[in-house]
Parts: structure tokens; sequence; C-alpha cells
């Protein structure tokens, strides 16, 4: 039992400092992160990942920012204190399960989007799509193999919620990889928290990586980053799935990603999202992962 968060500070975009959904961090940091976690009697050490401008392009500097989160992961953990991933891109999550090292992995991913694409399907460029793809050992494979601590991971125990801007190409990758989903929907209203709630009784997906793309909540809040989309969560849902998942599992990490400051009201996404990392700690503390002071 840890009473240290461990923030490891990554903003960026496909190695870009800053730039677009790099600013996000910053924008969390900027109103009081930190400060309401040591409010809970938790302490906080901040690990900055610092510029990668001297590698080869978007594909180079973000490879390296992969290796470097696996490594200061792993310090984390290695320091008995809890991984809290403040990200730009949402592949952060791929070096945060190398560093974790922990083979049988369960994956609880709140995000709009799959992240599943290899480059053979992938139709818009976009790098950070393919974070799934690369982990589970599909594409990227001589890079990846230079990311401390990756094995291909299986995806027998990952669970989304609140997926749903998709191809119909990705969605039949996702349904085959064996991946469960709690879908977005735009003709009815999900219960997001109750459908999780079930899911994560029927199955364990224990010890977990929780991924948290803000994305996921839905375009009602303005642009979270440039790819908004309906049928997403509202805060309430998204709080009430944050105070459940270390209920019902045993999260090893959050990660906190994908938020663009700049796309629309920023100040309130980053608020949204402030709320549900604090939601999320208070109940790791009730749930004994972390010991207040």
């Amino acid at each position: 039992m840890s009473s240290t968060i461990a923030i490891i500070f990554s903003p960026y975009h496909v190695g870009l400092r800053d730039h677009r959904v790099g600013n996000g961090p910053h924008r969390i940091r900027s109103l009081g992160i930190v400060k309401e976690l040591e409010a809970l009697g938790l302490t906080v050490n901040i690990h900055e990942i610092k510029p990668v401008d001297d590698f080869e392009g978007e594909i180079g500097r973000s490879f390296e920012i992969l290796r470097r989160t696996s490594t200061a992961v792993s310090d984390a953990v290695a320091n008995n204190s809890f991984p809290l991933i403040l990200s730009g891109n949402c592949m952060a999550s791929v070096g945060v399960a190398c560093g974790l090292k922990i083979k049988d992995l369960g994956f609880i991913y709140f995000d709009a989007h799959d992240d599943l694409d290899s480059p053979d399907v992938n139709e818009n460029g976009y790098f950070d799509g393919m974070g799934l793809s690369m982990l589970r050992g599909e594409s990227w494979k001589t890079l990846m193999k230079t990311v401390p601590g990756f094995e291909p991971f299986d995806y027998n125990r990952f669970i989304y919620c609140g997926l749903r801007d998709q191809s119909d190409v990705q969605r039949r990758r996702v349904i085959d990889a064996g991946m469960q989903s709690i879908w977005g929907e735009t003709s009815r209203k999900v219960d997001f928290a109750a459908e999780l709630n079930a899911q994560l009784g029927e199955k364990s997906y224990s010890p977990a990586l929780v991924h948290l793309d803000l994305d996921v909540l839905d375009d009602s809040y303005g642009k979270v980053n440039d790819y908004p989309s309906p049928g997403g969560m509202l805060e309430d849902d998204l709080i009430a799935c944050m105070d459940l998942v270390p209920k019902k599992s045993v999260p090893k990490s959050l990660t906190v990603c994908s938020f663009d400051p700049n796309a629309g009201d920023g100040d309130r996404i980053a608020g949204i999202g402030i709320r549900a990392i604090i939601t999320f700690v208070k109940s790791l503390v009730e749930s004994g992962v972390l010991k207040a002071h």
C-alpha cells in the first residue's frame, strides 16, 4: 500500500511539445490537480518527460516518448508509487503497459475511439490511433522491441466504455480481437455505470491499466479534441464510472489523455477531468490501494 502518486507528465502530441493535445496536461495541472491530490493526504511526485526533438520525425519522437514513459512507470512502481500519467497522446498507455511489467494485465478503457488501427487499415494518417495494434504485436514490430518491458499483449481481458466513433472496419476489428465494449449510442441514453458494473462483475479485469481519453465525453460539452462525437458520456456518467472501477477491480495505473484545451471550452473539460481523477483516487483510498497520511 502506498501513499504516493507519481504524476508522469507528458505534454506532447506525436513528440511535439505543447502542441494540440500536448497542451492538455498543462491545463489540468494549472487548474490545481496536484493540490487536490495533496488535499487527500497523498504525496505527489512529478516526473516530466523531457523533450525529444533530436529524434527522427513523429514516429521516432513518439517511440522515444513510449520508451521514457515505460521507464518512468517502472521506476514509480519500484518506489511503491501509483502512476498517474497526464499525457497528450493516448498511445501513452502503450508505454504504461510495458512499464507495469504485468503479463496478465487487464485493460479498462474509457474512449470514443478504439486506437486499434494498423498502418494497413488506417485512413487518416493519425499515428496516435495505432497504439493498441502496436501493443498486441501487430504493427511497428521492430520499434516496439525497443520499448522496455514490451511483450505482445492479448486483449482477452479488455473492455471499452463509451466506444462509438468508428468505421465498420474498426468496429469489426475490435470484435474480432475479443475485446468487450459498452457502446455509446445516440438512439438511447446508455447507463454506462450500470453496464460497466455488470461487466466488471461477470469477468475479472484485475490487475488493470485504466485509460481515460477525455473524448469519451459527449460532444454536447464541445470539442475535447479534433475528434468529438455524439452518444458519449455525461459528466455524471464518467464520475460514477471512475468511482466504480477501483471498487470492482485492482487498478495499477491511470492514464488521462487526448484533451486539447484550445479546441473548445478547455477550462470546463479540464475541470471534469480533474473531478474524474479525484473521484478515482478517492476510490483507490477507500479500496485500500492507496493510503492517505
